[in-house]
């Protein structure tokens, strides 16, 4: 049988190939290196654990698909399989890929330590290129992490995209029902759109986000987990990794910081559209650290507007438009009433703070004769997940989709009726 034969009819992988050596491999299959009986030639095999799972046996199809089907030189090459007979269950199905010469990204950082910004770069645009043509052809890779990374030869330029056990592709074996109860992904980072009852795990944005982990992984060595920790920050924002990622990158900090604002935003709308579009971004990055100037130049208004120009500033000044919208709305409610109660009752306003997370502004009525018989509600407009939120002394009155806020009469009728009814408790007990 000539190793040409891409999908084989053989039973059996051992009838032309010898073991050279066990891999440790995941819970999936088992790895080995091989050699082929006849010519020498190496090759990677992969032997699917659990043979009468049926799930487990279509996926094993759809990688051994890509290896097949691929022509790039960021993915290994299929030499034989047998997975199209998947659904035979006398066939203990395997695949054989060419061997790939070189370290994960795992084991180089782990003896070698983090990468510079220049060779993370490097690092990442060759993967991204790889994940555009997946995309181009409707593959989904969805775990993509260091151990599914090989640099062949330990060339930066030459990463190797590995293990598609979970790729997806519209058409390839059944579409699971399964996949919409399953968490799938991986440690590495983890996804909100991978999570257990989620309908959007065929999303492309998904191996996007994992580039981003990838090259922020590569020049710290951190592994990102997940998008947001338990103080809300993400990755990039967290201290240690906040301070090596200034270190390595000799560019404005802020335009790095946004490159990872899309790479792990929570909303698929807020991420990069394509890994395309992701390298447009990172060529970008890369000219600014390869003309940066030492710290004594003069900055430029355009050095200015770079570091304004972020993701986080831009979405602070929207969140700031909407705040403003909303308490314009509650000052309008306010006046209306202000207009016929005065002159017993006078404005009283203190506490007006805009802050990152929200606006705060303590607005009500006092007696124009003392400040002691007042009613100050405390208003508080903030954004909670994807909601603009607006509360009045910490029970919320009314709420809105954040990206298509409308500020509605439900808002003016909640504010009217908190203003009247502090308002009739002052006149039926007004001050001696």
């Amino acid at each position: 049988m000539s190793i040409l034969q891409k999908w084989s009819d053989s039973k059996k992988w051992d009838d032309n190939w010898i073991v050279e050596h066990e891999i440790v491999g995941g819970g999936q299959a088992t790895a080995k290196l091989v050699k082929h009986k006849t010519n020498g030639t190496l090759a990677f095999l992969k032997i699917l654990s659990r043979q009468n799972d049926v799930e487990r046996r279509a996926r094993f199809f759809r990688e051994a698909s890509v290896y097949a089907t691929a022509n790039h030189d960021g993915i290994p090459k299929l030499v034989e399989s047998n997975a199209h007979h998947h659904e035979d269950l006398s066939y203990k199905v395997y695949l054989l890929t060419e061997f790939v010469p070189g370290p994960t990204l795992t084991k180089y950082l782990d003896c070698n330590g983090a990468l510079s910004f220049a060779d993370a770069a490097t690092t990442l645009k060759a993967l991204a290129d790889t994940v555009q043509y997946c995309h181009e052809n409707e593959w989904i890779h969805r775990d993509i992490k260091p151990d599914n990374i090989i640099l062949r030869d330990s060339k930066f330029d030459a990463p190797i995209l590995l293990d598609f056990g979970i790729a997806y592709k519209d058409g390839v074996v059944d579409d699971f029902a399964t996949d919409y109860a399953q968490e799938l992904g991986n440690r590495f980072l983890r996804l909100p759109e991978m999570s257990t009852g989620s309908t959007a795990k065929q999303d492309s944005r998904t191996d996007i986000s994992f580039l981003g982990g990838i090259f922020y992984y590569l020049m710290t060595t951190i592994t990102p987990s997940v998008l947001t920790d338990h103080e809300g920050r993400m990755p990039h924002q967290r201290v240690v990794s906040a301070e090596r990622l200034r270190s390595v990158f000799r560019g404005p900090p802020p335009v790095l910081l946004d490159f990872f604002d899309h790479a792990f935003s929570h909303k698929l709308s807020e991420r990069f559209v394509s890994a395309k579009e992701m390298n447009v971004s990172l060529s970008r990055l890369i000219d600014m650290h390869e003309s940066h100037e030492p710290d004594d130049q003069e900055p430029s208004i355009d050095d200015v507007l770079a570091a304004i120009n972020t993701k986080v500033g831009r979405d602070l000044a929207k969140n700031k438009e909407l705040y403003d919208c909303a308490m314009a709305r509650i000052k309008l409610v306010h006046y209306g009433i202000l207009q016929k109660v005065q002159p017993v009752y006078i404005s009283y306003q203190t506490g007006y703070i805009d802050h990152v997370d929200g606006l705060r502004n303590d607005l009500g009525f006092t007696h124009f004769a003392t400040h002691a018989h007042r009613f100050v509600p405390q208003f508080v407009i903030k954004i909670l997940g994807d909601e603009l939120v607006v509360m009045a002394d910490g029970v919320s009155i009314y709420r809105t989709v954040a990206d298509e806020a409308v500020f509605s009469e439900e808002l003016d009728k909640a504010v009217e009726r908190i203003y009247l009814s502090g308002l009739k408790k002052l006149a039926d007990n007004p001050p001696h």
